[in-house]
């Protein structure tokens, strides 16, 4: 409302940049040599063994 006061451009930039939306799940990737080969032989049971859901660990292994 100030801005329109004084007859200024509206700035509707957020003031949340950068700490806001999802924060990065932390998987540890190291623990997955220490887990039987049956229990790791797809996504869906190694993301089961590792606490975290399949897209989540699908995509950690694209990047």
């Amino acid at each position: 409302m100030e801005q329109i006061a004084e007859g200024l451009d509206i700035d509707v930039s957020s003031q949340r940049k950068g700490n806001c939306g999802r924060k990065p799940k932390d998987i540890n990737l190291e623990q997955i040599p220490t887990i039987p080969l049956n229990r790791r032989s797809t996504i869906r049971s190694l993301a089961w063994q590792l606490g975290c859901s399949p897209t989540t660990l699908h995509r950690k292994f694209m990047l």
